[in-house]
């Protein structure tokens, strides 16, 4: 059964324009399991119109048992939602209650060569995914950001080139990370490819990974974390539609 922590904020700060840190803190986090960075948590908020929690996942991007502290990465979209209202008010002291931890995300630490993908929803755990490469991996990140300064330093192996795409406008579909994954060039062996990040942009790197590299699904980490122009349980609903999931 997934565990309940009430916790409360420790730090909210701006991380780089378009992204917060948020840190919570408190002693039930001494249940809370060890090394799953990467995976998520869900953030419990009241719903005045019903009895039941309005939910919305978030990776960890790091955890410290020993201070009983646990670090999560938004991006910023201003008062758009429960998450992002709260995100951009919390104070130090604030009260937030967590349910997790879900499955983490990490790439097949053994590929040949890794390809990671991914817009600024997903950069927390694409982040937490370079920094656990082991030290000869190969590849590639394209990582699309909405500001050159919300770019990020992130350790990661020298095998591993790091691009930076500034996008804008990414409340409007558009082909500019498809276009710079696909213009990569390939790396002897198999690759494991990694996507987060918008739904249509999944569909296309999905299709990519598996009809143009010939990867099978369990071969790869694929997934939405959002959809331009619909809220968050619409998105929920076209991923459990896709058909070709």
């Amino acid at each position: 059964m997934v565990a309940t922590y009430d916790l409360c904020v420790r730090s909210n700060i701006r991380l780089t324009p378009n992204m917060r840190r948020i840190v919570l803190e408190g002693e039930p986090l001494v249940r809370f399991p060890e090394n799953q960075e990467s995976g998520y948590v869900k953030l419990l908020f009241p719903n005045d119109e019903t009895n039941k929690s309005i939910m919305r996942s978030y990776t960890i991007r790091a955890f410290d048992a020993a201070d009983q502290a646990i670090t999560l990465d938004f991006a910023d979209h201003g008062n758009a939602g429960p998450a992002s209202t709260w995100a951009n008010l919390a104070e130090p002291g604030d009260p937030m209650t967590i349910r997790g931890p879900g499955e983490k995300k990490l790439a097949a630490a053994n590929a040949d060569w890794h390809l990671f993908a991914g817009d600024m929803s997903a950069l927390p755990a694409l982040a937490v995914n370079l920094e656990r490469l082991p030290s000869d991996a190969k590849g590639y990140a394209a990582i699309e950001v909405l500001s050159e300064a919300d770019k990020q330093v992130i350790d990661h192996p020298s095998g591993v080139d790091v691009h930076w795409l500034v996008n804008s406008n990414s409340e409007t579909e558009n082909t500019h990370l498809f276009d710079l994954v696909t213009s990569l060039p390939s790396l002897e062996g198999t690759p494991y490819p990694w996507f987060a990040g918008e739904f249509s942009t999944m569909r296309r790197m999905r299709r990519y990974f598996r009809e143009d590299l010939g990867i099978e699904k369990r071969a790869m980490y694929v997934s939405s974390y959002w959809k331009i122009g619909d809220t968050d349980e619409g998105m929920k609903l076209a991923k459990r539609m896709d058909t070709e999931a």
